[in-house]
């Protein structure tokens, strides 16, 4: 049991914070209290999936704040040009009708695939200079951070872009659905808040599958538990690491579209301090930065503790300044709470 319990410390600790603050606060336990908390998760708990396989194999990627920032920018731009494209050529067509022009369905499709592949293509060129330019993560992954940002301003013109079309607000759970009652008439707003959540919980869950049980996710393990071991039992080495930095630029790039849907602008200031987030969400989360040691629902609940500490500074009124103080002083201490559980279980040994 205690092995059990030292194993899943992160989902005991979330759980037994949100019931002191649950108890502490009668704000924080409303219902419409958590679905802001679940909501402002989805971003943070996308990137910190990609940023865990990153950590896994011993590297780090500080690039994802700003990656996201640029899939952001590059996708509100193509979904605004497909959608004057379908407003100009498809009016008064069969087609216009077809594809929901008004809508924008196909544009924000498109635009949220050219995001997701925008960071996609920025994680690839980290992980093969890295690899074979045998370049340190951090000085890569470092670089990359400042000229996505500057790229993203530049595709901006260091505007915020606004102007979406209907669909695109649902992405980011903010789209408001009006349902009609059969048996008053009375007409209700809901919102769609549970879009971006559930997306998050897929990705997590398919990245918990693939660690549990793919091959890629035992090579993943072995590479962080040791790269020379991996390299030596016929693991290919540079291809994992290859993938899982294409997979953090992939998951980055689809966070920022993510967050831009929410708020229905791109900014390209957005995600700022998003890597160090999911850097601290994957350690609170147990995760390892020698490599080899973490999970995906353990990081996702180290999000949601940050989150949920900002959410109750929020609803006390807590100063902005002693609110990071606050945070940043808890997460010390639940780290160092969480390694001294694994260390009395056996699970941790000094190096």
């Amino acid at each position: 049991m205690k092995l059990f319990i030292a194993k899943h410390s992160p989902l005991f600790l979330l759980a037994a914070l949100c019931i002191l603050l649950a108890v502490a606060s009668e704000d924080f336990r409303r219902f419409g209290n958590l679905k802001s908390v679940a909501g402002r998760t989805s971003e943070i708990g996308v990137i910190s999936a990609g940023e865990l396989l990153v950590i896994l194999t011993g590297g780090i990627d500080l690039s994802v704040g700003s990656v996201a920032a640029l899939g952001g920018v590059v996708s509100c731009q193509c979904i605004k040009v497909l959608q004057q494209w379908q407003l100009t050529y498809l009016e008064g067509t069969f087609a216009e009708a077809l594809l929901g022009v008004e809508s924008g369905w196909l544009p924000v499709i498109a635009g949220t695939l050219i995001g997701a592949l925008v960071g996609l293509g920025c994680g690839l060129m980290n992980g093969l200079i890295i690899t074979k330019g045998r370049v340190p993560p951090f000085i890569v992954t470092l670089g990359t951070m400042m000229w996505a940002r500057g790229l993203a301003l530049i595709c901006s013109g260091g505007n915020q872009i606004f102007g979406m079309p209907p669909a695109f607000p649902w992405l980011g759970g903010t789209k408001q659905i009006y349902v009609t009652s059969l048996e008053t008439g009375e007409s209700n707003q809901l919102s769609a808040w549970w879009v971006p959540v559930l997306l998050m919980l897929l990705i997590t869950l398919g990245l918990s599958l693939m660690l549990n049980f793919a091959r890629l996710g035992r090579a993943i393990y072995a590479t962080g538990g040791s790269l020379q071991a991996a390299r030596l039992s016929g693991l290919s080495v540079d291809r994992v690491r290859i993938t899982v930095y294409g997979l953090s630029g992939l998951l980055a790039g689809f966070a920022g579209v993510i967050l831009a849907s929410r708020t229905s602008v791109a900014a390209p200031t957005g995600a700022e301090m998003y890597e160090l987030e999911a850097v601290a969400a994957c350690v609170i989360g147990g995760a390892s930065l020698m490599g080899g040691e973490g999970g995906a629902f353990a990081a996702l609940a180290g999000a949601l503790i940050m989150v949920v500490l900002r959410n109750y500074c929020n609803l006390e009124n807590i100063n902005v300044y002693w609110q990071q103080v606050f945070v940043g002083g808890l997460i010390v201490i639940l780290v160092f709470y969480d390694n001294y559980r694994k260390r009395k279980a056996g699970l941790l040994k000094d190096a």
